[in-house]
């Protein structure tokens, strides 16, 4: 379409554009570039938690693929002057141009449930945040979270995709919130990978210790008596709260550590495994975690401020 590279220099700025500006500037400045055979449109996206994101979807007359490019990062990237608002429209049309030239990318084939039947899988959120969503999606409670089901796009954007599946998806189906779960509990294990690693193990790694000297650090820290710790994602690090819903899998890390467990939510991705030793302090747990969602935790990564115990195989609040 001849519009991905070499374009017209934007005038100069005089002042630092608010979001809002931002978003107009970068709408306007994209339709006279693209032209009328395609339209660019700005879309409120409603995420987990309720986190609102606001995008832009280009879609060329008569064409089905139309992805939402969201315009956070790159503001942020503007307000820091790493680039204006015309390289942040090259930008945006990168990532259109990669993402339509995806081979296989038909959002259109989410309507055909016997080919999406094998990608059904599910992850968790927190219910209460999540009250208006569980308006509109199939789900079940559990403890204080809430199963919501997505279909699972890989292979074709650069990160994993999930496309939540709505009411009115599921009465396009003809099936019922029970078919996705059981569709969920077999896909999910064999689509996302559970991976147990060590903590201290992943800290090392992040400093780029070598294998001797991770040996000899963690002789040191478990010395003083430290419980060891571990964490409990999947194999691309999305979405891996959903693994404590896998068939087995907590029972299989209770055989393996030999004694109860608790479950520390360090975000929607991933969870911390800490042993029962009996001396551990559930308080000092449940601040730890309020502690880290409060500080480093995203608004939308967030899962829950509980605390979670595995004990006589039932996975529970702690209270």
């Amino acid at each position: 379409m001849g519009m991905i590279l070499n374009f017209r220099e934007k005038e100069q700025e005089y002042h630092v554009l608010d979001f809002e500006e931002f978003r107009s500037e970068m709408v306007q400045g994209l339709r006279e570039i693209c032209g009328d055979e395609f339209t660019v449109e700005e879309r409120d996206v409603t995420k987990n938690n309720g986190v609102i994101l606001h995008g832009i979807s280009i879609t060329e007359e008569g064409g089905s693929v139309s992805p939402t490019i969201y315009l956070e990062s790159l503001y942020e990237e503007y307000k820091k002057g790493s680039m204006n608002v015309g390289e942040a429209q090259n930008e945006i049309l990168r990532v259109y141009s990669r993402e339509k030239s995806c081979k296989g990318l038909n959002m259109y084939y989410i309507t055909d449930f016997e080919l999406v039947r094998e990608k059904i899988i599910f992850r968790l959120v927190n219910a209460d945040r999540n009250s208006e969503l569980l308006k509109n999606a199939p789900h079940r409670r559990f403890l204080d979270l809430a199963v919501i089901y997505t279909v699972f796009i890989d292979g074709v954007f650069k990160t994993p995709g999930n496309v939540v599946i709505k009411n009115d998806l599921l009465e396009k189906w003809g099936v019922d919130e029970e078919t996705l779960h059981e569709l969920a509990l077999e896909n999910t294990p064999r689509l996302k990978k559970p991976v147990i690693k060590e903590l201290s193990d992943m800290i090392f790694d992040l400093l780029g210790s070598r294998d001797d000297e991770k040996e000899e650090m963690k002789d040191e820290l478990y010395g003083t008596g430290a419980v060891k710790m571990y964490v409990l994602t999947n194999h691309d690090k999305f979405y891996g709260d959903s693994l404590i819903l896998y068939p087995d899998l907590l029972s299989e890390i209770r055989k393996n550590c030999k004694t109860d467990f608790y479950l520390l939510p360090s975000s929607v991705h991933e969870f911390i495994i800490i042993p029962d030793d009996g001396v551990v302090d559930r308080q000092e747990l449940k601040e730890l975690v309020r502690s880290v969602n409060q500080s480093s935790v995203g608004d939308e990564d967030y899962l829950s401020d509980n605390v979670y115990l595995y004990k006589d195989s039932t996975l529970m609040i702690c209270g």
